[in-house]
């Protein structure tokens, strides 16, 4: 992997093939392994950049917690040191926050974004772990010291398969995802959990997507696992709108990580958003 150094951040990235550039975002408790089989077959006809996010997978945490602005500025140096833009940006969680947050700052940057399971302050609280955040409102002072405390904890082995059972529907699980070595190492990872918990400390500015007055500028599209237990859908309606997406998808029997449940329909919806847009280019010129 090739990395990247911003404001004292690193960050990994792959880089294969090419052609039109696909910017692939992971959630938080990943890496860009979740991605391997759209690299796969998009890299024979695209150039696909898909990042380690600080902290996560092969990039180190950084000198201090990453803040979601973090995240976007060094996306955007990525994409600004690759001479690339704009791209196409495809994210899952809080890669689809870093997304549209980007589109927002550095619009030449996004060409359009596929955002599944979008991770919000409403999103994450509505979701069956919700509490890790909402607790704080009623008991300030004792989670700020369980997550300084959790920043020091490495998960345990055995307990990896049950955290990846829990974000998988039945197609990943009859897969046997949550056993595969690849997501078993970024749970093992001695910066994984501490990269989670700067998240949760920085759910607010995850937020602002709930009630930003910001037009989305760009094609998106919203894709949900209909399992996800790790957000809730049903608070979420609100984003289509919020999003001014074109188009909302629900993929039955995935969970949190539908791009390895069910491959085959993340890249067909990546292709088809590509398609739409260029329909759209064409018909704006003619």
């Amino acid at each position: 992997m090739k990395s990247i150094q911003h404001k004292n951040f690193d960050m990994s990235y792959l880089d294969e093939g090419s052609g039109p550039t696909i910017l692939m975002l992971h959630n938080g408790g990943t890496s860009s392994t979740i991605w391997r089989n759209q690299i796969e077959s998009l890299s024979t006809t695209h150039r696909v950049v898909a990042v380690d996010l600080p902290g996560f997978g092969t990039s180190g945490r950084g000198p201090r917690p990453a803040t979601l602005d973090d995240l976007v500025d060094i996306t955007a140096a990525l994409l600004t040191s690759l001479d690339v833009g704009p791209v196409l940006v495809v994210g899952n969680c809080m890669g689809t926050n870093i997304a549209v947050q980007l589109s927002r700052r550095h619009p030449e940057l996004v060409q359009g974004i596929i955002a599944i399971n979008p991770l919000t302050e409403v999103s994450f609280s509505g979701g069956h772990i919700g509490f890790l955040h909402t607790m704080k409102r009623s008991f300030s002072l004792g989670t700020r010291a369980l997550r300084s405390l959790s920043r020091h904890i490495r998960t345990p082995r055995f307990f990896t398969p049950i955290v990846l059972r829990f974000q998988l529907g039945p197609k990943g699980i009859a897969k046997n995802l949550h056993h595969d070595p690849e997501l078993v190492a970024c749970q093992l990872r001695a910066d994984q959990l501490p990269a989670l918990i700067d998240v949760l400390d920085d759910m607010g500015s995850y937020g602002q997507i709930d009630s930003s007055r910001t037009k989305n500028l760009v094609p998106t599209w919203i894709v949900w696992g209909d399992k996800n237990l790790v957000l809730s859908r049903n608070d979420s309606s609100h984003l289509r709108t919020q999003l001014n997406a074109e188009r909302l998808e629900v993929i039955p029997g995935c969970g949190h990580l539908p791009m390895l449940e069910d491959p085959e329909t993340i890249t067909s919806l990546i292709l088809d958003l590509e398609a739409h847009i260029s329909a759209a280019d064409k018909k704006a010129v003619s």
